[in-house]
């Protein structure tokens, strides 16, 4: 933690006790008795009447004339905390949706009467939604807390995981390197020493989780924002450039959004479009070509077509 960030607890802490010692400033903010007296010290040259008293009963104290006022939030501020808080607590997967709901009720106790608590629109009338959430969700604030300490900590994590297309759960050592959170579900991305090679886990799918004594050492040349760019929704897979012909009305829908960083959209005379990108992986752009249905055929590459028509000779014996 930040000599800056130190010194405001320390702040806080003496104007919310009467009085505190070194030894226990230390033990709240988990640094030593010395690093306390350093701080109260650069806190005192610059102007803040931190007292002290010595004796049994003594430690620091706060001049009757200082206050650290709350944090200047306007109107528009204040409601973009008030948007974050019903956008990430409408069940929609976010983990440490009570401990957010703590945060916001201090911050609004603080505050008082200087702003009104509403939001600038109806509550009833703004309505988020994240589409479709993990349904077996109990474990995840505790395996996301886990998982988060092991990345601090840079130690192994020992998982017992089930893999949903071969129907086996196995046990694996994994060095975490981050989380993700798309489309409902939340996922780790490591290294996986069964594997041997970075793997991506769904945290739904993690049946049982622990911090392992290993450590591990994090590849400089790895990063999570590399890694996931191009990346059509979590899986990854080889680079692929894909041109897919989307049909009226699927050509609207699909240049209504951002699907890729890279994608280009070329308008086509008879009012289809072409859709071209650079994807890792085939096996989320054919679940979403798939949801087209005839409105989308794909025209490159040839593999992604070829694993189409398959799909579809298939999808016809069982409707047949």
């Amino acid at each position: 933690m930040s000599k800056l960030s130190n010194c405001l607890k320390i702040i806080m802490l003496l104007q919310t006790h009467q009085m505190l010692t070194a030894n226990e400033i230390a033990k709240i903010l988990n640094i030593t008795p010395r690093n306390v007296k350093a701080y109260i010290a650069y806190l005192r040259s610059a102007g803040v009447p931190v007292e002290g008293m010595t004796g049994r009963k003594g430690g620091y104290f706060l001049g009757d004339s200082y206050y650290l006022e709350p944090p200047d939030l306007d109107d528009g501020e204040y409601s973009a905390l008030l948007l974050a808080e019903k956008l990430l607590t409408q069940k929609v997967g976010f983990p440490l949706e009570n401990e957010l709901k703590m945060a916001i009720a201090k911050i609004k106790s603080v505050m008082g009467d200087v702003i009104t608590d509403t939001l600038p629109i109806p509550s009833d009338e703004f309505i988020f939604s994240l589409g479709k959430v993990d349904k077996r969700r109990d474990g995840i604030n505790r395996t996301l807390t886990i998982i988060c300490e092991a990345i601090k900590q840079k130690r192994l994590l020992e998982i017992l995981y089930y893999t949903a297309p071969r129907d086996e759960r196995k046990s694996r050592k994994v060095a975490p390197y981050a989380v993700v959170y798309r489309e409902g579900s939340w996922y780790l991305i490591g290294y996986c020493h069964l594997r041997k090679q970075i793997r991506t886990f769904k945290l739904v799918r993690i049946e049982h989780i622990a911090l392992s004594d290993s450590s591990f050492i994090y590849p400089p040349d790895f990063s999570i924002r590399d890694y996931m760019t191009n990346i059509f929704s979590i899986i990854q897979g080889d680079v692929y450039n894909v041109e897919i012909r989307f049909f009226h009305p699927a050509s609207v829908w699909v240049k209504e959004k951002l699907w890729l960083p890279n994608q280009e959209i070329v308008d086509m005379e008879d009012g289809s479009i072409l859709f071209k990108a650079k994807v890792k992986g085939l096996i989320d752009i054919k679940r979403w070509v798939m949801s087209f249905g005839s409105l989308a055929v794909v025209h490159k590459p040839r593999e992604l077509a070829v694993s189409i028509r398959n799909e579809l000779r298939e999808m016809d014996e069982l409707y047949s």
